[in-house]
């Protein structure tokens, strides 16, 4: 999908409370990993638009996963990231498929520096970085496709949830369909029962219950 010479992926579909809420994040996290012209910037706006498109989004993903599950501090995401920007011209090296395993000599050299910072041993460490990696679908160009957000008190492996910036406009869905996650959070809210609602769309029940957990 492309709007006007744009594609979907770096078009501004998010609103900074857009993101907080599909990544289940404060609000002021956000703001201050966003703050413009301040060196603790971490995901680099647009001075034009506030909106965020589906790269930042993703970038945003991969933050907050090593903040919450690899406790690696801001200073140490940012030098690994500044790194692999300034020596490959990347925009996004957080979310590029080679920061898992990558041979070239600056993803080692950054994921050592991600390594070393995280409160795991490496190993645990390397395969950490391999979950949040595998919950992002890459196109050939090595660019994110589609993010499978985690779902509050379910099993970590499930991809019941997607952002796919060429569906629903990018907001949350139930994998697979177009039915956007808040859709069923209004009906659920209006009274109707997870088995209507699931019966109503033709998905399984554990699919809606998966929407509304991760709704909550």
């Amino acid at each position: 999908m492309i709007y006007g010479e744009v594609s979907a992926r770096e078009y501004p579909l998010y609103s900074r409370r857009d993101v907080s809420r599909a990544l289940r994040m404060p609000y002021s996290t956000l703001y201050w990993w966003l703050k413009r012209n301040h060196r603790r910037s971490l995901i680099s706006i647009s001075p034009y638009n506030r909106a965020l498109n589906f790269l930042q989004l993703s970038a945003a993903f991969a933050i907050a996963y090593m903040r919450r599950t690899l406790g690696i501090s801001l200073p140490k995401i940012r030098l690994a990231s500044e790194y692999l920007k300034k020596n490959l011209g990347i925009p996004y090296p957080l979310i590029n498929p080679e920061i898992r395993v990558g041979t070239d000599v600056y993803f080692e050299h950054a994921r050592e520096i991600l390594l070393s910072a995280s409160g795991h041993g490496q190993v645990e460490s390397e395969e950490l970085i391999g979950e949040y990696i595998s919950r992002i679908d890459f196109e050939g160009g090595g660019l994110p496709d589609v993010v499978y957000p985690w779902i509050p008190g379910r099993e970590r492996k499930r991809k019941r949830i997607q952002i796919n910036p060429r569906i629903r406009f990018g907001q949350p869905t139930i994998a697979g369909t177009g039915i956007s996650v808040a859709a069923v959070q209004d009906r659920y809210e209006a009274g109707e029962t997870p088995g209507d609602i699931a019966s109503s769309y033709e998905v399984s029940y554990a699919k809606v219950g998966d929407a509304l957990a991760y709704a909550a």
